[in-house]
């Protein structure tokens, strides 16, 4: 068994993995990334909405208020320094009755409290004005949300990291994780079965949907310290034709996720979602035709003239969830030392939505605390 050593290991080739690498390897620190798929980002970071979140709905003093409000502002930055395509479209949440606009109030009182600015309170006549499609009793106007070219995005932090001398290792599945001496020693094998020994002296888990899998393959790290991870699967489908439509268009928000949302592609094309399903399998990424019922009733409420007709299957992809209780009580979960008492040992559950928005930020964390 050939055996490698160096100073850091990152296990996840995803958005966050990528953005935590890069930021690692800037600080001249010997890094390499494993990658169970066969390319970056083959998971949830290729297979979501692409928005750049704002922080709107996430509890106060949480690390996804926290890390979104922060890496909403360093995405931006980061987009237009590396020219990564995005754009700030702004977003409407909608109140499709007028019993819904006290909530809308809520909504904005709670992402003023976390820090997310120039928000402001809609009538159904302002609304209409910026979009006149729109059917709606009022709502929010968010300006800082807008999309981004996922896979631009990842190429670049790609990019960063191998100009820095990092290295990743595709194909490669950790099988087991054991620790002599305060270094790690993973053991991995790829695709021909070939068995490689990785000792390090620090180890990240940014596995997402496989991070409590990874944990539990880790010996010595006490099981009450590794939650289970949830599949929740969200579908989207497309639509056929273009509108005249600019912001991103959100209902308020359902126990489990966002609601059925309108979100643009960076060519202004229109696709609608994610629901919400909890799955078992963690490669299910076929769209049901048979969900355009339930997806048109939802869309009609603020866009009246969608048809089943007009909606094509596009994509799924599958989140990583840590507690299945009410939406706005889950949180990203970023396990240390102070919790587990293993030096020098990270372990990111539940890294879900806003874990693109987050990236840089939740790479700032991590980094400030090797």
């Amino acid at each position: 068994m050939e055996k490698f050593y160096t100073n850091t290991l990152v296990i996840g080739a995803g958005v966050v993995g990528l953005a935590i690498a890069k930021e690692i390897s800037a600080k001249n620190r010997e890094t390499i990334i494993l990658e169970k798929e066969a390319k970056i980002g083959q998971i949830t970071s290729s297979r979501n909405s692409g928005v750049i979140h704002a922080g709107i709905y996430y509890q106060s003093n949480s690390l996804k208020s926290k890390f979104c409000v922060e890496g909403n502002k360093l995405l931006y930055d980061y987009a237009k320094k590396f020219n990564v395509p995005f754009i700030n479209t702004k977003k409407i949440i909608v109140a499709t009755d007028e019993s819904q606009m006290e909530k809308i109030f809520e909504i904005k009182k709670q992402a003023t409290a976390n820090g997310v600015e120039g928000l402001d309170i809609l009538n159904q006549k302002q609304v209409n004005q910026l979009e006149p499609l729109i059917k709606s009793s009022g709502g929010l106007h968010v300006p800082s949300t807008g999309i981004i070219d996922q896979h631009s995005l990842m190429q670049s932090y790609l990019g960063e990291f191998e100009n820095n001398g990092g290295m990743v290792s595709y194909n490669s599945i950790v099988k087991r994780i054991s620790m002599h001496n305060k270094k790690f020693e993973i053991e991995v094998i790829d695709n021909e079965k070939n068995k490689t020994k990785i000792i390090c002296d620090y180890l990240i888990n940014a596995a997402g949907i496989f991070a409590s899998d990874i944990a539990n393959n880790i010996d010595g790290l006490d099981k009450q310290y590794v939650p289970n991870t949830y599949l929740a699967k969200g579908n989207y489908f497309s639509l056929n034709k273009k509108l005249p439509i600019n912001h991103l268009i959100y209902p308020v928000p359902e126990k489990i996720s966002l609601g059925i949302h309108l979100t643009l592609e960076i060519d202004k094309s229109i696709k609608f979602g994610p629901d919400a399903e909890w799955v078992d399998d963690p490669y299910d990424y076929s769209v049901n035709e048979n969900l355009k019922s339930k997806f048109c009733h939802s869309i009609n409420k603020y866009l009246p003239d969608i048809s089943e007709e007009m909606l094509s299957p596009s994509y799924a992809g599958i989140r990583p969830i840590t507690s299945k209780e009410d939406r706005v009580k889950r949180d990203f979960m970023i396990s240390t030392v102070e919790n587990h008492k293993i030096e020098n040992l990270f372990n990111l559950y539940g890294i879900e939505s806003p874990g693109l928005t987050s990236s840089l930020a939740i790479a700032n964390y991590v980094t400030e605390r090797l």
